[in-house]
């Protein structure tokens, strides 16, 4: 019983003696994407709540389908202006890419967008663990207008994108 004792008057007694340990704020975050869109100098960045992240990744066969999705605000998901980055992996290789750039409240067009575009995706580093993978690469280009749904993207009302990118997404399982 005085161990039960002492140990309370312990914990009642440090906090009040300068010796409780300070809380900070969390830390700021920082953009994921980075680099000029239409030569505007342009940062997006990676939101995430809990188990709820803008850069996932899910495996489908031998294929790894990883999703970046990038806000202007870092703290508010908001479709227009964000930055959508797919990335399909197979053998640690990159065999498919998609950007897309919305100009809208959502990712229907009107938008900017890589299919039908003339980009190039390179990656610098990619690394799997079991419920991450970190990715850093580099997106270079010009991106399409896409005026309308079923309608072909127009690389001659396209924009430029250099855009550099280091990212880790959180593994999504169903």
């Amino acid at each position: 019983m005085w161990k039960k004792i002492g140990i309370l008057a312990i914990t009642l007694w440090w906090p009040i003696n300068g010796f409780a340990i300070e809380q900070t704020a969390p830390e700021k975050v920082l953009p994921g994407l980075s680099g000029s869109l239409d030569g505007e100098p342009r940062e997006w960045f990676i939101l995430s709540y809990g188990n709820d992240s803008n850069a996932s990744f899910i495996e489908r066969g031998d294929d790894i389908d990883i999703d970046i999705t990038g806000f202007v605000d870092e703290e508010v998901w908001e479709a227009q202006e964000a930055l959508s980055v797919s990335l399909t992996m197979r053998e640690e290789q990159l065999i498919n890419t998609v950007v897309i750039h919305p100009l809208g409240t959502s990712m229907a067009p009107p938008l900017y967008t890589s299919e039908g575009g003339d980009v190039v995706v390179t990656l610098t580093d990619y690394e799997r663990t079991n419920q991450w993978v970190h990715v850093v690469g580099r997106i270079q280009g010009v991106l399409a207008l896409q005026i309308e749904l079923g309608e072909p993207p127009s690389r001659e009302e396209g924009i430029e994108i250099d855009v550099t990118f280091d990212v880790k997404a959180q593994k999504i399982e169903f």
